[in-house]
């Protein structure tokens, strides 16, 4: 068995840095171009040999923009070759009238699940998210409705009807069902917040008269800032059902 070791350095060069779902373009005129880039050194020490390579771990550019009256529009692409780009990975356009109590978006956009899914990259303490966070909420995009908005500082949320399907690879939905994802948070104090996300989805399966296969996944959260002091967890737990997890998967 192989030993590996990765050890990364990695360099942010970016230009008006967004959130994504949370961005604003800064004027009411024209088009703003955003972008994002991690550059990266990585070292693999195994058994036999050694292996190092300079390498993009994300190389992200996009537009964004205000339509008259209430509109709003988000275009992402991942163009590192290192990650299959390039790809449209954000797509989404926004009515917002009533914001920031309710907003409505419609097109390819992240799924409202899970504290560290919904940290933008910008703001991760380390490079890549956790293999848990990676594997359960797959796909972590998707395409369908995502309704937001929040009261203030002390609740917001956000509820999504998706496809359930890897939206970067541009396949249809094979049936009328929809995922459905939501996420609330609830910050009692300034330093304080609560949360919890649910998923539940259903997709074909090529065995004749069977059932769906159903995908559930719930997920809570806290998070304490205070000065330079700063605490999260978060617990995610999964279940499958279907025709898929027979065989040991």
């Amino acid at each position: 068995m192989k030993k590996i070791l990765f050890l990364s350095i990695f360099l942010i060069l970016a230009f008006q840095i967004y959130a994504q779902g949370c961005m604003e373009a800064s004027s009411d005129e024209g088009v703003n171009v955003v972008g994002y880039l991690q550059t990266q050194f990585e070292t693999k020490l195994l058994e036999n040999d050694n292996e190092s390579s300079f390498t993009f771990n994300r190389a992200r550019m996009g537009l964004v923009g205000n339509i008259p009256y209430d509109f709003s529009y988000y275009i992402m692409y991942e163009f590192s070759p290192f990650q299959g780009g390039p790809y449209l990975l954000d797509g989404f356009i926004t009515y917002s009238r009533f914001a920031p109590y309710a907003s409505v978006s419609i097109g390819q956009f992240k799924s409202p699940f899970s504290l560290e899914l919904n940290t933008p990259c910008q703001g991760l303490h380390t490079i890549n998210r956790s293999l848990v966070v990676n594997g359960l909420t797959f796909p972590a995009r998707d395409m369908g409705l995502l309704f937001k908005g929040n009261y203030e500082k002390f609740i917001k949320y956000a509820i999504s009807f998706t496809n359930e399907i890897s939206a970067t690879d541009g396949f249809r939905d094979e049936n009328s069902n929809k995922t459905i994802s939501g996420r609330i948070v609830v910050s009692p104090f300034d330093f304080v917040s609560l949360g919890g996300s649910y998923k539940f989805g259903t997709s074909p399966t090529d065995i004749v008269d069977a059932d769906e296969d159903e995908s559930k996944r719930f997920a809570i959260e806290l998070e304490a800032k205070y000065s330079d002091f700063l605490f999260q967890a978060e617990y995610i737990r999964g279940e499958d059902i279907g025709s898929y997890t027979t065989g040991g998967g």
